[in-house]
């Protein structure tokens, strides 16, 4: 376990340039908030979780030599850690903390943990 726990922090270090925080802080905090369930933003929120799982589980099982059930819960960890910074930072620079953001994200996790379970 404690090989596992230095593979999390070294991977969610190799993770934080691809957090996808906006540059563009100032007209963040000028905007009116709008958070439809249906936008490209949770397709991104879904695509990038669902990419962090896989990417991470592929790294841990394929060349680190770790056991599938314990990369997944390694990969899902960082992913979901990921998207909860995420939202923490928007919520610093614009005010606003996303829901929806979340589950777009949960919903990318679960569909990723689906496919290495059932090796699709």
């Amino acid at each position: 376990m404690k090989k596992s726990l230095y593979y999390i922090v070294i991977l969610f270090f190799l993770q934080l340039p691809n957090l996808g925080f906006s540059m563009q802080v100032d007209s963040l905090k000028e905007k009116e908030v709008y958070d439809p369930w249906f936008a490209y933003d949770k397709v991104l929120h879904f695509g990038v979780s669902f990419s962090i799982v896989l990417s991470t589980q592929y790294i841990l099982e394929n060349k680190l030599s770790i056991e599938k059930d314990d990369a997944l819960p390694i990969g899902v960890f960082v992913s979901a850690i990921n998207g909860l910074y995420k939202e923490l930072w928007d919520k610093k620079v614009s005010n606003f903390f996303s829901k929806r953001d979340l589950i777009a994200d949960a919903a990318g996790i679960l569909v990723a943990a689906v496919i290495v379970k059932n090796n699709f």
